[in-house]
């Protein structure tokens, strides 16, 4: 079931070092692509402003090379990965929406 629902996704890191002015670099760095299944698990009302969401995201994966603040890129949504457990056969992946 899980299987079915993995698509590819391109994985990003962020750059590190600073520019020709000493300014630490921004932004991110394609890595790799790799299959991950995404769930939403809760999806929470902005209290500030009714027309937003907040959702929670649950992403399982066979690479247990992703780390914590790598951005997964889909056709649909971007994710920065919040939190990496990868004490079981799949890594878990908490992710939010950017």
């Amino acid at each position: 079931m899980i299987a079915d629902r993995m698509k590819t996704y391109e994985v990003q890191t962020r750059k590190t070092g600073t520019d020709d002015y000493g300014q630490p670099l921004t932004g991110y760095d394609r890595l790799k692509d790799t299959e991950v299944s995404i769930t939403l698990l809760t999806d929470v009302l902005n209290e500030l402003d009714p027309r937003y969401k907040t959702g929670t995201h649950l992403g399982l994966s066979y690479d247990k090379t992703l780390l914590e603040d790598m951005k997964i890129i889909g056709t649909d949504e971007s994710y920065i990965i919040k939190i990496v457990n990868n004490d079981a056969p799949m890594s878990q992946l908490n992710l939010e929406v950017v």
